[in-house]
């Protein structure tokens, strides 16, 4: 049974233009070890050559500039930083550095018979439950990020945010239950577009 964070990630890079597959490791999680998760190759099926390299927080409107990549969908909010927990920067790079940092290389380990029929190597993307909005700590964990060979970052928030705009409470969605939730959710008012919030 799939989880709800691979629901949502699937159907976020669906409705975005991705086709997503799942990406053979090179050697087998240990349940033990709290990396189970899915690892995901995703290729852009839209994408233009020639633009811009995306940014490293990759909300919907920097996916065109990205052609390929692993996707690590870990629940590593899990364990010991619950959503909760994490309410400032702070607490985030703390547990960005003791718990992440190092498990990021093996996250990104894949069978290297694997080919990606693209010139360019894909991206590595990490889904990150939370994300520091105000700076020093937003800075500081990219860099951190980045010092372990990770190129961006999706946000489970923004991938939410996303999935409630794009949905039409006129139409029906019989090919995916998850839409059809969030469409019931906001035809009784129990959800509202961000935007909306926004304005509120």
């Amino acid at each position: 049974m799939r989880s709800i964070d691979e629901i949502l990630v699937g159907e976020y890079l669906e409705q975005n233009g991705f086709m997503a597959r799942p990406l053979r490791k090179s050697r087998p999680q240990s349940k033990k070890s709290g990396d189970e998760g899915l690892d995901l190759y995703i290729r852009n099926m839209v994408f233009v050559p020639g633009g811009r390299e995306p940014n490293f927080l990759l909300f919907s409107s920097e996916l065109r500039y990205l052609e390929s990549a692993i996707v690590c969908v870990r629940g590593w909010y899990g364990e010991k930083a619950a959503l909760a927990s994490m309410s400032s920067g702070s607490d985030i790079l703390r547990y960005l550095e003791s718990h992440v940092a190092k498990k990021v290389e093996k996250w990104f380990a894949y069978d290297k018979g694997v080919t990606f029929g693209t010139k360019i190597p894909p991206k590595k993307i990490l889904l990150a439950p939370v994300f520091p909005t105000q700076e020093p700590h937003r800075s500081q964990c990219i860099e951190l990020l980045k010092s372990k060979g990770v190129d961006g970052i999706f946000s489970f928030k923004s991938i939410l945010l996303d999935l409630i705009d794009r949905v039409d409470t006129k139409q029906i969605y019989e090919k995916s239950q998850l839409l059809q939730l969030l469409r019931t959710l906001k035809t009784f008012d129990l959800l509202k577009d961000s935007q909306m919030d926004l304005l509120g």
